[in-house]
């Protein structure tokens, strides 16, 4: 192939290609580049190009180093055994993000249709994304926030809860929002939530808080069975179930959790999975883990008896 026009200058132009058996091809409006960097593609351009939607899209802005492999295999997974065009965007919300990032991750808000947010406590980054879930709230069925800050928390929506709704309710009846027989399910969620948030403002260290968070982790999948599913307690327990696969992220309780909030909140029925999502995975809370073995031994009696 002969380029035979001389290159035009940078902008729309028009180009004719001589083929190789004398054809003439006629290129018109073909925009050349200088051949810079940035004109070859940069970063914030190739975020910028309009993106092709799945036909399932879950965004999960997280803060942490361990969630990305099982969010990952989870969607390996789940787009092989159920054949599903699931694509899943995670964005790690652990440090200051520069704009092309945030040229991303307004791209993947654009065409999620369920968004989990996790651990986001730092201000500057929390002010960014309440600005884009507010811009792009008619694109999410659900919005799932798991211990965040204040503002990011009221965010949390899911079919007919709706946090930030039921806080403006209670604050114009002086707090009360015992509306149906006496339940709330935002008592109900704010129990635990500002519980866990509590434990996050003290930090890592506090022992005593760690073995809370632990019994909370083995007691809480139990004390769910006993939550009715019925009116306004029907979401706010969707929520709480979300939370418990959440409490001990093995890779199959990630994938079940995704899962879950596909069958409940996807846009389309045919999407939701038809079979039963399995329940929480309980993990013992202080266990000895040996890459050999098939199983966490939860006293050094069991270890020793295995390792000898």
């Amino acid at each position: 192939v002969r380029k035979v026009d001389p290159v035009p200058a940078l902008g729309e132009s028009s180009v004719v290609i001589k083929m190789p058996g004398g054809d003439r091809v006629h290129l018109p409006n073909l925009k050349i580049g200088c051949g810079s960097k940035k004109n070859l593609g940069s970063k914030k351009d190739k975020v910028q190009r309009p993106k092709i939607a799945s036909l399932m899209n879950i965004t999960i802005l997280y803060v942490g180093s361990s969630l990305l492999s099982p969010l990952r295999d989870a969607e390996r997974e789940i787009n092989r055994v159920h054949n599903m065009d699931l694509h899943v965007a995670a964005h790690n919300f652990g440090s200051p993000l520069n704009d092309d990032e945030w040229i991303d991750i307004e791209n993947d808000l654009s065409v999620a249709n369920l968004v989990f947010v996790i651990h986001v406590m730092d201000g500057e980054n929390a002010s960014r994304l309440l600005t884009l879930l507010e811009q792009h709230q008619p694109t999410h069925n659900a919005v799932i926030v798991i211990n965040c800050m204040p503002d990011l928390m009221r965010r949390t929506r899911l079919g007919k809860l709706n946090i930030s709704a039921l806080a403006n309710r209670a604050n114009d009846t002086g707090g009360n929002t015992d509306y149906v027989n006496g339940r709330s399910p935002l008592k109900l969620i704010g129990s635990i939530g500002s519980w866990v948030g509590k434990q996050a403002k003290r930090g890592h260290s506090n022992k005593h808080g760690h073995s809370h968070y632990l019994k909370l982790a083995d007691r809480l999948p139990g004390i769910l069975k006993f939550v009715p599913t019925a009116g306004a307690l029907t979401d706010a327990k969707h929520y709480l179930y979300l939370f418990c696969y959440f409490l001990q992220p093995t890779p199959a309780n990630i994938q079940a959790m995704l899962l879950y909030a596909i069958k409940f909140y996807a846009p389309e029925a045919h999407l939701r999975p038809r079979h039963k999502i399995p329940p929480p995975e309980q993990m013992p809370s202080v266990a000895i883990y040996h890459p050999a073995a098939s199983k966490l031994f939860e006293s050094l009696t069991e270890y020793r008896k295995w390792y000898l």
